[in-house]
């Protein structure tokens, strides 16, 4: 590597982190810590958590954003207020837009202008993969489809806390994009496993982002990671840090029968990607 002593001893630090449980989150994530605070209550109800919400401009805007997307607005009948998008969206749905917020704002933090590039590209990737995740879910499966969408947004989650914690305290490690690239694609499994936890994913989430990388063949996706593969290989958006692709080009690509259902459903994915990401 470009730094071998910064790198041994960023990957010591991490290593360490990752066996005590002490995991360090950032002020981006205060948003999704508060509000999975109160997913873990549980009697909560629809009026505390919309009144939890309406405290996070931002995770308020995207609910109601989400509620009239193409994907759920069946009437055609718009919300306006936080209350009445929780309703429609559900508590499911919830998380993944706390998440998103504070990944965006991860992104603005003039600290990370170096890969910004990368870390929109990264970002796009992750809304692309919770998009095809929700459709396959509806379309293919009893799964829920927010839950796969949770999933397909936080399933790289490790690359953005490495990402950052690369940035904050070891700048040294990089300064060579390839040993970048390769530090992040060797880490981030486990990186992100401990994050989620550190979040209280439920232990479908953590499972099913552990077999991701699992091959899977077939239009009956039967797992949360089934549905999660099979949305890696329909990405328009590669992961810029994963080395030679997302999955070897000797795989096989979805059926006809599942490429003509992800073509359909056009609308319903760009309603998702454009709530999680704008």
């Amino acid at each position: 590597m470009a730094n071998d002593v910064s790198a041994q001893r960023f990957l010591i630090q991490i290593a360490d982190d990752l066996s005590s449980g002490d995991i360090s989150f950032p002020t981006f994530l205060d948003a999704a810590m508060k509000i999975r605070m109160a997913l873990d209550n549980p009697i909560l109800t629809v009026d505390a958590l919309a009144r939890v919400i309406e405290t996070e401009p931002l995770v308020s805007a995207k609910t109601i954003r989400l509620a009239n997307s193409a994907a759920l607005n069946f009437s055609g009948n718009d919300v306006c207020d936080v209350r009445s998008a929780v309703i429609r969206v559900g508590f499911s749905a919830i998380r993944a837009l706390a998440i998103s917020v504070a990944i965006e704002q991860l992104m603005l933090d003039r600290e990370m202008a170096p890969y910004a590039s990368k870390a929109r590209r990264l970002w796009e990737h992750s809304i692309d993969v919770a998009a095809l995740s929700f459709v396959i879910a509806r379309k293919l499966t009893r799964i829920n489809p927010h839950e796969a969408m949770f999933a397909g947004l936080v399933h790289d989650v490790g690359y953005f806390y490495l990402l950052w914690r690369v940035v904050a305290r070891y700048p040294g490690v990089a300064h060579d994009d390839d040993d970048l690239s390769r530090m992040l694609s060797e880490w981030h499994a486990a990186v992100g496993h401990a994050v989620l936890g550190a979040l209280d994913a439920p232990d479908a989430i953590l499972d099913a982002i552990s077999g991701c990388e699992t091959a899977y063949e077939g239009d009956s996706p039967a797992t949360l990671a089934n549905i999660l593969y099979l949305a890696n290989r329909l990405t328009t958006h590669p992961n810029p840090f994963s080395r030679c692709g997302e999955t070897p080009a000797t795989q096989p690509a979805a059926s006809t029968a599942v490429a003509e259902i992800i073509a359909e459903s056009r609308d319903e994915r760009n309603s998702i990607m454009s709530a999680l990401g704008q």
